[in-house]
């Protein structure tokens, strides 16, 4: 049967004229937009080009205006003069171009700019490339509840150098001055649709530079040659480029940057994206590239200094510079004045000099209120090396993640009044934010939280209610609702607007007790110390003093205690332990019990005593007092112990003892360090295995990852209102912890086989009820130098269905399984995008893998003969073989004299050889036009495509 097919995607594959006079000069670039009228929709435009200043000079200075299409009907072009150009080095001119436009209305504009030519022979492009045009485009949400919205700016240069077999690693050092979340993915470099029209195309026969020469192995020749982009860091990543026919050769690269805002509701929307095309030289060099180290991800309380060191060196002993890059500088991409963050901007020593390798710099910066944001600063380092005349210069690049939040408020305190319970704190500092509060939070109870570095809030966990919001500049709040006789605390969290709909909490203030003063004619608890760690034989010294102010002769006895007992370091059932009489003379030891038979190693416990006369009459209880509760947990090479206690005395602002146990002698402790202590918030300590407690012996050990060590606590306290009672030494339970690596496990190499439409049998995918993707995976054995970790529990694969979502959790494999089918329904097909992370033991994520997308084919076969016989064969005119991946189709159906005798709409066609209305056509030639959409990868595809065609009907 003959048969027509339309393909509903083409590339127009004639090249357009271009007169020799433009030349080929234009290497890379990109476009930005930024909003600059809180009354009007107007935007700033800027393009910004890269042109080869070798062999496009002459093109370049010609080059003195642009065209801009702002997608706006009845704006079909705007011409934009050049702003500035700056030398970027010998082959490089950097060229700027930028205008004011105002928006109609709102919605969302797509800004395009088209240029003829590329700059000559990029290999990975088809035919003469100084005959192929240059195309960006920028998206853009115009909406005036966003705001002065800006668009990422891109502070790395767009071109770049690699060596042959060597990793290559880019970054555009994208900033986004209004802290907005940014994702990042590969596309295709474009070129003019046609003279005019404001639309680009991709270039057909793009090659992906993976795929380019011989040798494409990795740089550990450890498996194929990949390519790919970090949709978190903006990593590109080239691992590593092949040989080519010649030593040097150049290739275009393109990808998309996101701009993801939240919203009141929590969720983030795309609020736009930037396309940045660039261009990678590639020379075959005996050159080892360099490697630099920076630290891990770093938050500060705002008003903190952020200062740490970056190192560089070089495999050939070669001189190095390491640069860098951030809008934390307030430095734009060609190293002038930019305003992107408040003052101060941030500092980084030596800045751009040549240093012997190993070489290092040192980054600070003095932050502020005013840079407090939801999102991570990046700051983007980077090393070249300087091998001499005759070999080409190689370079490393890492990112480093700076989180600024709020201030902590300080200093709170709490007071018992006959109003109510008025509590204190330090000056918050000046942040000059307009939604700024104080949120005043209170429970019953003392909790003693010792929050995490940057850990943000209370946890609810913890029973805190929020009783007030103030303003951030009081210094007094009076709590009205609270009843007597009850323990109360309160912390503060600082809540700072980053937007109209997000606030960031800051770290809560320390806690302040009420209703904890010491009773008259009570006793007073003075110890709560564990004396042995186990889970059924544990034992704690309890001490505790004769009742304060106690008389004999108003109250008759005889006397006794009752000591009580509550599970957990909060309080909660308290039972009587023991009773013990007394005298309640001095000299007579009955104010100590040793209270045996406990889980030490597992709960903490609290204690109060009552004092009682004339045998069962209650004077008066003492206040409860829980014993130290030590927590170990697993550091990178160390060891991090946190302690707190609930006590009436304060163990504030003293130096507390380290203990831990000797590897030779067990159940041996040695003190290994004095720490000084300040509030609550303070009690922890980071064991590197140094022992900075020699009066005792000096016990330091090289720390080791998966050995455990254990450690206790003494707390020093003391009554203010007590000094008689001296200092009061407490002893916590034992625990242990375990150093280890932390490093996150190599992202797996991930692949799947393409989908060939030409070859796909569409009759047996219709004729299941669900289609199927088939990945596979491997994890590298090294990565940059270092050995990947090999301890791999799981791999999670992302999905998204289309290209423009930011893919969402799918599913988890069990090691060492290395690969995943995903099933979807038919209507779906295969498009959807995924990628891979690798998860350790330690639950620690790896970075994305590189991204796979599949689309589904868009092809669509009618037919030329309808034969409704019955014979089921040809009966019906519908898709040939299969209607899978069809939307929506629609189609009018016409007689040779042009009149219209049938039409339908919907998912399926399924057409009878009658009209609309039933009747019987005569046999003859019909003429159809049909209107197709595809279930298709990209939303922007998912557009009606007309089919024109003949059938001829048979009875």
């Amino acid at each position: 049967m003959k048969a027509l097919k339309f393909i509903l995607f083409s590339f127009i594959i004639g090249l357009l004229a271009i007169s020799n006079a433009r030349a080929t000069h234009i290497r890379a670039g990109e476009i930005t937009a930024k909003r600059i009228s809180n009354t009007s929709l107007t935007y700033r435009v800027t393009l910004t080009t890269y042109t080869d200043q070798i062999n496009g000079v002459t093109a370049n200075e010609g080059q003195n205006t642009v065209n801009f299409y702002f997608g706006v009907t009845g704006v079909p072009l705007y011409t934009v003069k050049r702003k500035k150009k700056t030398l970027i080095n010998a082959s490089t001119m950097c060229n700027v171009y930028d205008t004011t436009f105002t928006f109609p209305a709102q919605g969302r504009y797509t800004i395009t700019c088209a240029i003829s030519n590329r700059n000559v022979n990029t290999v990975n492009l088809p035919g003469r490339t100084d005959e192929i045009s240059f195309f960006v485009e920028t998206t853009i949400v115009v909406n005036g509840a966003l705001g002065l919205n800006n668009t990422p700016v891109l502070l790395n240069i767009p071109i770049d150098t690699a060596g042959v077999g060597k990793k290559f690693i880019h970054n555009p050092g994208a900033f986004d001055a209004d802290g907005d979340s940014l994702a990042y993915r590969l596309t295709i470099p474009k070129r003019d649709f046609g003279e005019g029209s404001g639309a680009g195309e991709f270039i057909a026969g793009y090659k992906d530079p993976s795929t380019l020469g011989t040798n494409l192995l990795t740089e550990d020749g450890s498996g194929a040659s990949t390519f790919s982009i970090n949709s978190v860091t903006g990593d590109l990543i080239w691992n590593a480029p092949g040989k080519w026919t010649t030593p040097q050769y150049q290739i275009n690269v393109a990808f998309i940057i996101e701009e993801w805002r939240k919203g009141a509701n929590g969720q983030y929307s795309k609020i736009g994206e930037i396309t940045r095309d660039m261009q990678i030289i590639v020379v075959e060099t005996p050159n080892k590239r360099p490697l630099l180290t920076v630290p891990n991800q770093i938050c500060v309380e705002a008003g903190q200094k952020v200062e740490f060191k970056v190192s560089a060196i070089d495999g050939d002993n070669n001189n190095v510079k390491i640069t860098t890059n951030s809008g934390v500088y307030n430095r734009d991409a060609s190293g002038g004045a930019a305003s992107f963050v408040a003052p101060l901007e941030a500092k980084f020593i030596p800045f751009n000099l040549t240093q012997k390798s190993p070489a290092e710099g040192t980054f600070t910066w003095e932050t502020n209120c005013k840079h407090v944001r939801g999102q991570a600063y990046d700051v983007l380092f980077k090393v070249e090396d300087f091998p001499g005349r005759f070999a080409v210069q190689l370079t490393d690049i890492k990112t480093v993640k700076i989180k600024v939040i709020p201030p902590r408020p300080k200093g709170l305190s709490a007071k018992n009044t006959e109003r109510g319970v008025e509590l204190r704190w330090q000056q918050y500092p000046d942040c000059s934010i307009s939604n700024a509060e104080m949120i005043v939070y209170r429970k019953e109870g003392c909790s003693n939280y010792i929050p995490a570095q940057c850990e943000v809030g209370l946890p609810t966990s913890l029973g805190f209610v929020e009783v007030a919001r103030i303003s951030v500049k009081d210094t007094f709040f009076l709590d009205t609702k609270t009843q007597n006789g009850k323990i109360y605390s309160y912390s503060l969290v600082a809540s700072l607007a980053s937007s109209d709909f997000v606030s960031i909490p800051s770290v809560p203030s320390n806690e302040a007790c009420v209703g904890s003063e010491l009773p008259q004619r009570a006793p007073v608890l003075t110890n709560v110390s564990i004396e042995s760690t186990d889970t059924q034989t544990g034992r704690i010294s309890v001490k505790w003093t004769r009742p304060l102010g106690f008389d004999s002769t108003e109250y008759k006895g005889p006397y006794q205690y009752k000591l009580y007992r509550a599970t957990g370091i909060n309080g909660g059932t308290f039972q009587l332990v023991t009773s013990i009489s007394t005298k309640v003379r001095k000299g007579v030891a009955d104010t100590v019990f040793v209270d045996g038979g406990l889980n030490t190693l597992q709960n903490g416990y609290t204690y109060k005593v009552a004092f009682l006369y004339e045998n069962d009459k209650v004077l008066a209880e003492s206040q409860v007092a829980s014993s130290v509760r030590l927590v170990a947990t697993s550091d990178a090479q160390k060891v991090r112990i946190n302690w707190q206690a609930n006590v009436p005395w304060s163990n504030d602002n003293r130096k507390h003892r380290v203990y831990r146990e000797s590897r030779t002698r067990p159940g041996t402790f040695n003190i290994i360090a004095e720490v000084s202590v300040g509030a609550v918030n303070t009690y922890t300590y980071l064991d590197d295995g140094v022992d900075r407690f020699p009066d005792d012996g000096t016990t330091t050990i090289q720390m080791k990852v998966d050995t455990s060590y254990c450690y206790k606590v003494e707390t020093v306290g003391a009554y203010a209102r007590l000094p008689q009672l001296g200092l009061l030494n407490n002893l916590s339970q034992v625990a242990c912890g375990t150093p280890i690596d932390n490093t996150p496990p190599c992202p797996p190499t991930f692949s799947s086989e393409e989908i060939n439409c030409q070859n796909l049998d569409r009759k047996a995918i219709c004729e299941a009820s669900s289609i199927s993707n088939k990945f596979s995976w491997r994890t590298p054995q090294s990565a940059g130098g270092i050995v990947c970790r090999v301890d791999i529990l799981k791999y999670n694969i992302y999905y998204a269905r289309y290209k423009d979502e930011q893919p969402k959790f799918l599913a988890s494999v069990t090691a060492p399984e290395t690969s995943f089918t995903h099933t979807k329904p038919i209507q779906d097909g295969f498009a959807g995008c995924y990628y891979i992370t690798a998860v350790n033991r330690l639950n620690i994520e790896s970075a994305p893998s590189n991204i796979i997308c599949k689309d589904n084919c868009p092809i669509v076969e009618l037919p030329n003969v309808l034969t409704p016989n019955g014979d089921g064969k040809n009966d019906t005119f519908t898709p040939m073989t299969c209607s899978a991946f069809i939307k929506t189709i629609s189609i009018e159906i016409y007689n040779r004299y042009g009149v219209k005798v049938y039409e339908s709409s919907g998912n399926t066609l399924s057409w009878d050889g009658k009209t609309s209305t039933g009747a019987d056509l005569p046999s003859g030639t019909y003429f159809y036009v049909s209107q197709v959409v595809i279930q298709r990868l990209d939303k922007a595809d998912e557009v009606p495509t007309t089919i024109k065609g003949w059938v001829e009907l048979i009875k």
